[in-house]
Formats: C-alpha cells, sequence, structure tokens
C-alpha cells in the first residue's frame, strides 16, 4: 500500500503521535493571501494563518511559453522546515538558438525528480501517484495521437501526463523531511535515423564514390509543464489533506483572467502553426474548467448561480460559504465545520463542538453554506 493511499491513516497517527505542524487544534485555521503581477491583484487564496508569504507572479522568463511565470512560498514563523509553494513553469528541449536552456526532460516522473532536486538537493522519491483531477479528469497519461509521426526513419509520439510524488530528504540541520510535489505537463518524443529512411542508393553508378555512412540515431524530447504544487514538513507531520486544502484555495481574480487570456490569444496568433496547435491541445484540457473557474469563482460571482456553482465545487472539491460580511468564499469540503474568526480568519475543523473562545480565546461566527 502505497504511501498515498495511506493519507487517513497517516491522519489518525498525526493525532494520536504528532501533533500536524499545518493543522491546529484538530482543524486547519487559515488566513486570505493574494498574489500579485506587478500592481494586478492576480491570484487570491487561503495559507496557514501566521505563515509568511513571499513571492508571487514575474514576467520575461525566457522559458515561459507566455513569457508570464510564477515563484512563491509560504513557511511558518518558528523557523521549523514546513511550507508551501507554487514553482514556475517550465519549458524544454527547445532549440539552441533560443534564450532557454532548460534541459530536456522524458517523462512526468524525470520533471518531478527534477524539480525535487532543484529544492531539495539529494531527495530521493518514495512514492508516486496519478492526478488525473489536474488535467480535467481524462486518463493519465494521455497520449495526443493528433501530434504522432511514424514514418520510416523518423517517428514522434506526444501526451500529457499529470501526477504528485512523494519525496524523502534531509534538511541542512539533518532532520529528516517530506516533501510532495504535484504537477502536469506537456511531453514529446522525436527519434531520427538516418539508417532506416528505406532509402537505397546503387553505388554502382557513382564509381570512385565513398558516401560516408549515416549519422547515428538521435532522439529529441520536448515539451512543458505548469507550475508546480509544492509541500514539505518534518518527517511525520507532512498533513496532505491540509496542503490540499491551500493548493485547491487559489483561484485567478477576473482581471487577471481577462487580462491572461487576451494575452495568450495574441502570443498564440503570432506562433507557427505547430505551435499553436499544441496550445490548443493544453487549452482543450484545461480552458473549460479554468475558464469555469475565473468566470464562476471569481470576486464578482454570484452566489444564485447555484447549479454552475454546484458542479465547480465538485470539480474543484470544495464548498461554499458566505462569510461574516455575506461574500462567498470556498473552503475545503474535506472539512465539515467552517468558522471565520474575529482576526478575519478561518478555522476549517470537523469537531462539531468546537468553541473559538476556549480554543484561540476569541469570538467566532459559524459559516453557513451558500444557497
Amino acid at each position: 500500500m502505497g504511501l498515498f493511499r495511506r493519507t487517513a491513516l497517516w491522519g489518525l497517527l498525526a493525532a494520536l503521535c504528532v501533533q500536524p505542524s499545518m493543522a491546529q487544534q484538530g482543524g486547519l485555521r487559515v488566513a486570505p493571501v493574494t498574489l500579485m503581477h506587478s500592481d494586478m491583484a492576480a491570484l487570491r487564496g487561503f495559507i496557514p494563518a501566521g505563515w509568511q508569504s513571499q513571492g508571487g507572479l514575474t514576467w520575461g522568463d525566457p522559458c515561459a511559453p507566455y513569457g508570464y511565470n510564477i515563484d512563491w512560498q509560504a513557511n511558518s514563523p518558528d523557523g521549523g522546515w514546513l511550507g508551501v509553494a507554487l514553482l514556475p513553469a517550465l519549458n524544454w528541449g527547445r532549440g539552441e538558438y533560443s534564450n532557454c536552456r532548460q534541459q530536456p526532460i522524458a517523462s512526468l516522473r524525470d520533471l518531478l525528480n527534477y524539480e525535487a532536486q532543484a529544492i531539495w538537493p539529494g531527495a530521493r522519491m518514495i512514492d508516486f501517484r496519478p492526478r488525473p483531477d489536474l488535467v480535467g479528469g481524462q486518463a493519465v497519461p494521455s497520449e495526443l495521437p493528433g501530434l504522432g509521426l511514424n514514418y520510416p526513419g523518423i517517428s514522434m509520439r506526444a501526451w500529457l501526463d499529470a501526477g504528485e510524488a512523494m519525496f524523502a530528504f534531509s534538511a541542512p540541520n539533518g532532520q529528516e523531511m517530506r516533501g510532495a510535489i504535484l504537477t502536469s505537463g506537456f511531453f514529446s518524443e522525436s527519434r531520427l535515423d538516418p539508417s532506416a529512411t528505406g532509402l537505397q542508393i546503387d553505388m554502382s553508378q557513382f564509381p570512385g564514390l565513398q558516401l560516408p555512412p549515416p549519422p547515428p540515431a538521435q532522439t529529441f524530447h520536448t515539451g512543458g509543464s505548469e507550475s508546480s504544487f509544492v509541500t514539505w514538513a518534518p518527517a511525520g507531520q507532512l498533513d496532505l489533506v491540509a496542503s490540499e486544502a491551500i493548493r485547491k484555495s487559489f483561484i485567478p481574480t477576473a482581471e487577471w483572467s481577462d487580462f491572461i487570456m487576451k494575452h495568450r490569444a495574441t502570443i498564440d496568433a503570432q506562433n507557427a502553426k505547430g505551435a499553436a496547435e499544441r496550445a490548443d491541445i493544453r487549452r482543450q484540457t484545461n480552458a473549460e474548467i479554468a475558464g469555469m473557474i475565473a468566470t464562476g469563482y471569481n470576486e464578482s460571482m454570484a452566489v444564485n448561480e447555484r447549479s454552475n456553482r454546484e458542479y465547480m465545487e465538485s470539480v474543484r472539491g470544495v464548498e461554499t460559504y458566505l462569510n461574516s460580511s455575506g461574500q462567498p468564499v470556498q473552503l475545503d469540503y474535506n472539512y465539515q465545520n467552517a468558522w471565520q474568526l474575529a482576526d478575519g480568519s478561518y478555522f476549517l475543523t470537523n469537531d462539531s463542538n468546537f468553541n473559538p473562545n476556549s480554543v484561540f480565546n476569541m469570538d467566532g461566527r459559524q459559516l453557513q453554506a451558500a444557497p
């Protein structure tokens, strides 16, 4: 039984043996955070209350297909090795004249290992699971026959993949750590074999001419990833339920979504046909859900759009509540009760007898699901 299939058991053992650092008092206390791009609010989500947020969205990345990227993390304030992050999206296998020098990556597992080594040198993968929910629920890996080729001397295959890997590594002070990375990506593999072209030359027609042997077969890998979500903690304290609640909380603002859709449309129109086809395939897997999230769950969302809202709740695994100001807020559905505390933070718990005054010494209001 893999580590990821033992999530529920981990939660029980943590409650009995080690108090998870991300969770508090049998639940998860979160506060809102906004990720900025220059002076524009781009993403809004939640992080554990009291954590420190740094980074955001950036522009001018030569390895990003649309020029913008994200590099953000949040850490616990107590100096412990505990945090979450959104890593920059990657593109690899570009030509020698490109400004991007990203090394080729052959598979999703290679991608996960590459990112793990970049942030946790010496990390080793100890478990893996597919994550079809990251690409709209389709099976992963998923072949893209429209981008395939199979001719004498040349072949190409392309596919989408998404998954999550658990890693073990050591902190600089020697403490045993655990980390998880989840991401999705587009991968392609091309093989050129000049000796297999089937071209036959009658050398008797060219007396005295000697042709050099054909060059060896070559394999090329190209592709790109979406931004990866990362979480880490000391061994025995990694709370996958809480970190998943944090990940799912981040959604684009209406202003950012509109800006980026226009920007992508401009870039796609400028690209060659092959690049545009690739962009179309990636959009087909994500645009419907991303568009519904952007239009149905941004700050202009009307709570009476019930059918659309309930569908997206099931897709994203959230419940929509009305906060103390009457505004909709989406919180993870793995917690049955949601409270807004007097300091503006939220507390998610499965304890039906939770009392904010006895636990946090402050008033609070239990939230009701939006009608």
